[in-house]
Parts: structure tokens; sequence; C-alpha cells
């Protein structure tokens, strides 16, 4: 432990150097000191029973017994291998989207367009326009 300077011992006062700032500002040394990038990684030993468990973890199929509701009874989390087959519907036809990239951005059949447009790009063939 390092010892702290007791009081009757006396430091020199710091007297804070005045450089002039800006461009008049020269360089003293003229160098700097580089200091060369190490990186510290610590390697974590594991116990052969930990080992075996987190790859049991890991490979083990999560199944849930019945679905996550919230409190008013609505499904929050349902099985994953259920929603596999998926289809979003589109409120548009696609002729109606077509129609209303062609309106004025301050419309809002411009901005429900591109929203469906977003969608297509997002789930791609799970996408479906509404029939006519």
């Amino acid at each position: 432990m390092v010892d702290l300077p007791s009081d009757d011992q006396k430091q020199p006062p710091v007297i804070p150097s005045i450089t002039p700032a800006g461009k008049e500002r020269v360089d003293a040394g003229g160098t700097q000191e580089k200091t060369p990038i190490t990186e510290y990684t610590r390697s974590v030993d594991l116990e052969p029973e930990v080992e075996g468990w987190l790859e049991k973890l890991e490979k083990e199929e999560t199944q849930l017994p019945q679905p996550v509701t919230d409190d008013k009874g609505q499904v929050v989390l349902d099985d994953a291998q259920k929603q596999a087959g998926f289809k979003v519907v589109l409120p548009l036809t696609k002729d109606e989207v077509e129609k209303g990239l062609r309106h004025k951005v301050i419309d809002s059949l411009r901005w429900l367009a591109e929203w469906c447009l977003r969608l297509v790009k997002m789930f791609g063939n799970k996408v479906a326009y509404r029939r006519v």
C-alpha cells in the first residue's frame, strides 16, 4: 500500500504552464509517446459437469406446454413451430398500392402504400395482397 504524505511534509506548489493558444502553439518535443495496444483475455476453464450441462441446454428443443398470456388473457407468446406458416395479408390490393405510390407525400394513402411495400420487403413471399 502507498503511504500518503503527512501534513508536516511540504510539497512544492504546482504552477500551471502558460502556453500560447491556437496557431501560435509550438510543439516542444516534436514526437508523441506511442504505447502499443495489448489485448488481455481471460480464459475460463469450466468444470466437466458444467460443460456437459451447457451443451445439453444448447441442444435441447424448447416447447411451451401452453401459450403465454397477458393479464387480459391475450396470447403474447406461442410455440414457434405453430407460427412457422404465417401469412401477412396487406390492407390494399396490388393495384391500390401502385396507385397509392403515385399520390403526393402528404396523402395518407401514399404512406399506407409505402408501409405495404415495407412489409413486402420484410416478409417476402409470406405476404398476400387483399383480394378484390
